[in-house]
């Protein structure tokens, strides 16, 4: 059951509240997409929190994918239950979780996560696993963060533009993702304004705050024109935002069912996944967020 089906929507699975979080929200994406569901885990000692030693062969080694492979199971059992149409396949293998993903991520959509989690994925988001697998793969990842919230309703998609090629891929994710849904589309572009005098930055001699408003706003215009043709019946609201991306993302995404940024960018947005951007986004935004490449 190694290869995985050209499209499908892949979840990175763990033993973690966050990691079922994860899966009931790649199921929903999958059933919704009519597209087939990989449930991926990866077996290793270290994330397990055991070591190699005395009897590990044949003791903590056959405990541990026995326990794994009952929770495929079950996972399995329990989606045929609410998605009795979803096709559903599953990887179970020992190996580096990161190696597995970004495999797996070749054929498919999209891989989902939880923004942090247990075994075989944990960490994923504060550490330097999610940004690896965000950075290489094939495919946009979505995080999932905590479900604590989920009584909170929410609507609508929200995509981070700036005018780069990997935006574009990002605001053509953002599309199919608000027109599957049957949701408003928010377009976010911020800009730092220019009169700032921190360090390196100098004052020009003259700055009209309307003209660069006017240009920053045609610029985002210009950016969703060729989408927004496409998707037609997909209602669009624009908006540029005065400051750094981070809290202007992180706003929009609070009642959001969607935040989708660029993998790398430029300006404001540049290093959304490796940098400093990134991490606030992922840390701080209220809903799952999908990081989208420009190879897409």
């Amino acid at each position: 059951m190694n290869a995985v089906s050209k499209n499908a929507v892949v979840i990175g699975m763990d033993r973690s509240d966050l990691g079922r979080a994860a899966v009931e929200y790649a199921a929903e994406m999958a059933s919704r997409r009519n597209a087939p569901l990989r449930l991926v885990h990866a077996l290793a000692p270290a994330n397990w929190a055991v070591r190699p030693g005395v009897g590990w062969d044949s003791d903590i080694k056959t405990m541990m994918s026995r326990s794994a492979q009952h929770m495929i199971d079950d996972t399995v059992e329990v989606l045929g239950v609410v998605y009795p149409a979803l096709e559903v396949s599953y990887l179970l293998e020992w190996g580096d979780p990161v190696d597995m993903l970004l495999d797996q991520s070749r054929a498919a959509h999209t891989v989902v996560l939880g923004s942090r989690g247990a075994g075989g994925f944990a960490d994923l988001v504060v550490g330097s696993t999610t940004l690896h697998v965000a950075a290489h793969a094939s495919c946009p990842v979505i995080a999932v963060p905590d479900p604590s919230d989920e009584d909170v309703p929410r609507h609508g998609v929200v995509v981070g533009v700036d005018g780069s090629e990997v935006s574009q891929a990002a605001i053509g994710y953002a599309f199919e993702a608000a027109a599957e849904m049957g949701q408003k589309l928010t377009a976010i572009w911020a800009w730092m304004d220019p009169t700032g005098t921190g360090v390196g930055r100098m004052m020009p001699g003259t700055f009209d705050s309307n003209e660069v408003v006017k240009g920053e706003q045609a610029a985002l215009s210009e950016s969703m024109s060729g989408w927004a043709d496409k998707y037609a019946g997909v209602e669009v609201d624009q908006k540029v935002v005065l400051g750094h991306p981070v809290p202007a993302l992180v706003a929009g995404s609070t009642e959001a069912r969607l935040l989708v940024v660029g993998c790398r960018g430029r300006g404001a947005l540049r290093s959304l996944v490796l940098g400093s951007v990134s991490h606030g986004v992922l840390h701080h935004a209220a809903g799952p967020v999908a990081v989208v490449h420009h190879t897409r």
